[in-house]
């Protein structure tokens, strides 16, 4: 009976083999969609026939919305990704086309701003509001801050709470308002 010399690296060689000739032989790409990188959000913010837009910049300290009280904004969110500075992506066409798939959640417990959806909003399959465009109604002046969530994949598209939406959160943005008189 031959021994081997090297008893270990025999049974490495031999472990090697049983693993390649057990691996997966399919000759079909795994399709894989990777998940946008989102890094600027803008807010369209209109009132009176009048917009003025707010930019919020990835690892930005603090970003506010500065609205007057009892008035009544339409607000359309624009999402991008913004690493090359010399090619802005927008990712709203992307997230359109994947409405099913997509939603826009804001979470408000603020009692002076009321946000709700607008008629003119992207529409999913099923006839829900992407979230893109809401209706922001204030009534008294105060401070609070609203969550913005895009999230893909929800779960349902209806709740009162992140939580309620499951899903993961392509991005989540700390909108301080500031309501004045």
């Amino acid at each position: 009976m031959k021994t081997f010399k090297y008893p270990l690296f025999g049974a490495l060689l031999a472990i090697g083999l049983l693993l390649t000739q057990c691996s997966k032989d399919d000759d079909t790409p795994e399709l894989v969609n990777e998940e946008e990188v989102i890094n600027r959000v803008t807010f369209d913010v209109t009132a009176d026939g009048s917009t003025t837009t707010y930019t919020w910049e990835e690892g930005a300290t603090s970003f506010s919305l500065p609205l007057k009280a009892n008035k009544a904004y339409e607000v359309a969110v624009s999402f991008f990704n913004a690493t090359d500075p010399a090619d802005v992506e927008a990712i709203n066409p992307e997230v359109i086309e994947e409405a099913d798939e997509h939603q826009v959640f804001y979470e408000n417990s603020s009692s002076f701003v009321a946000i709700a959806s607008v008629s003119s909003d992207n529409k999913d399959s099923a006839g829900n509001p992407l979230g893109l465009k809401t209706a922001w109604t204030t009534t008294a002046a105060g401070e609070a801050v609203v969550r913005l969530y895009l999230i893909h994949e929800p779960s349902t598209k209806s709740g009162t709470s992140r939580a309620d939406f499951g899903g993961e959160t392509d991005v989540q943005i700390d909108i301080n308002v500031a309501v004045t008189e």
